[in-house]
C-alpha cells in the first residue's frame, strides 16, 4: 500500500501539505507537535523519485508513521476517556 501511496504524494504535494496541515490541526496541542513529528519523519530521506531503494526507504518509514500515529491517537483517546467507562480497542 505505501509504494502507490508515495507516488501519489510526488505527483500532488500541495494535497499532502493541506492534508497534513488539517490532520494535525485537527489534534490538541500537544499531539501537533508530536504529529508534526511524525510526518516530518514519514518523509525523511525520501527523495523525489520513485527507485526501488527510495520506496523501499518510504516503505520503512510508512512502517514507523503508522506506528507512532497510531500510539498517539491510543494515548489522546485514553486520556479523554471519562474515569469509569470501558476502554476497548479493538
Amino acid at each position: 500500500m505505501s509504494r502507490p501511496l508515495l507516488g501519489l504524494i510526488l505527483l500532488n504535494e500541495k494535497y499532502f501539505g493541506e492534508l497534513r496541515s488539517n490532520l494535525i490541526s485537527n489534534q490538541g496541542l500537544e499531539q501537533q507537535q508530536t504529529l508534526n513529528a511524525c510526518f516530518e519523519k514519514l518523509m525523511e530521506g525520501v527523495e523525489q523519485n520513485l527507485l526501488i531503494k527510495n520506496r523501499d526507504r518510504f516503505t520503512q518509514n510508512m512502517s514507523v508513521f503508522k506506528r507512532d500515529v497510531t500510539e498517539i491517537l491510543r494515548i489522546s483517546t485514553a486520556a479523554n476517556t471519562p474515569v469509569g467507562t470501558v476502554y476497548m480497542m479493538s
